[in-house]
């Protein structure tokens, strides 16, 4: 005879009763999180948003950018340059000098959250504010979220206190400190050692040709342009260049990288296009071109930071014309 097993009502009940305690149970572990959360927006949105009030109309010019560190050039040789000149006109306005249209502009300020704001489309947090001073961490936006993980800094001082009591000039105050030419040399030291150790050049290299039968054209950026993603930086980051050589053993076109070390001698370092075949006759192709052409109708003058000539990456787009 088969058994049927069967809950007791009772048995049911203790059931239900049990549920009903261990959701209980659950709400209050949950309520304090949430709370928690809810306090958190609200003292966000209750804390008082910075103003700029106390330094309407006075004009600062950027002394100091830098890294946490405290260097002002990236470990590739980039250089942060302090090129702020501004005067907040109110809190919604800042008066700030175009590098690109050379003259002063008016751009738009928005006041953030707490201490976060966005100053002539730049995202910043005020990290310190008088009328002698103001220095800024720099911000960046990624999927709109911004993201305070930056290590970059911006000191700027009023035009009255570089004058009356520093006793000095902008200008004087932008030059690059003893840390930073002890960080370059160090660079040099060790591209010296090792070509392949090569970093950007802040004056970059300088081609020259010494035949008629081959021209040089440098390209030039001539203003930041966001839709291109390139800036001014790039020529000295990225120097490039356009070769063309005629009475050539053959008509060619390669474009390829390469390094001029601290004495002006270009080593090939890889082709820039991509090869399908033949990869390295291709190569050797392009070695040969750098030596038979390149080092014997090119003066090369080696590029430098702070005064120190060092070995840095150069690209080359080289034509050659059978003609």
């Amino acid at each position: 005879m088969k058994t049927i097993y069967r809950f007791r009502p009772s048995f049911i009940y203790l059931l239900c009763v049990l549920w009903i305690i261990l959701l209980a149970a659950g709400c209050k572990q949950s309520t304090p999180k949430t709370s928690a959360a809810n306090s958190t927006r609200a003292e966000l949105a209750e804390r008082p948003r910075v103003s700029f009030k106390k330094v309407h109309g006075i004009a600062y010019t950027e002394v100091r950018r830098e890294y946490s560190n405290r260097l002002g050039f990236s470990n590739d040789g980039y250089h942060l340059e302090p090129e702020w000149r501004v005067t907040f006109l109110s809190d919604d306005t800042v008066r700030i000098f175009s590098l690109v249209l050379q003259r002063f502009i008016k751009q738009e300020v928005v006041l953030d959250h707490d201490s976060v704001v966005n100053v002539a489309h730049s995202w910043l947090r005020v990290k310190h504010l008088s009328r002698d001073s103001m220095i800024f961490q720099v911000l960046y936006v990624r999927n709109l979220h911004i993201d305070e993980a930056s290590n970059i800094t911006m000191k700027l001082y009023s035009n009255d206190y570089i004058k009356n009591v520093l006793r000095t000039t902008p200008a004087e105050l932008q030059k690059p400190p003893r840390r930073d030419t002890l960080f370059i040399q160090k660079k040099v030291k060790e591209s010296v050692a090792n070509i392949n150790k090569a970093f950007a050049a802040y004056e970059p290299v300088v081609l020259q040709s010494l035949s008629p039968n081959v021209q040089v054209k440098k390209k030039e950026v001539k203003k930041a342009n966001a839709i291109e993603d390139v800036t001014l930086a790039d020529n000295y980051l990225s120097p490039t260049f356009d070769i063309t050589i005629h009475k050539a053993y053959a008509n060619f076109n390669q474009k390829m990288q390469l390094i001029a070390d601290e004495k002006g001698k270009l080593h090939f370092v890889k082709p820039l296009s991509f090869i399908y075949d033949e990869v390295e006759q291709r190569k050797k192709v392009m070695k040969g071109i750098v030596d038979g052409y390149l080092t014997v109708y090119l003066k090369t003058t080696p590029g430098k930071t702070l005064g120190m000539p060092h070995a840095s990456r150069i690209l080359v787009n080289v034509t050659g014309i059978q003609d």
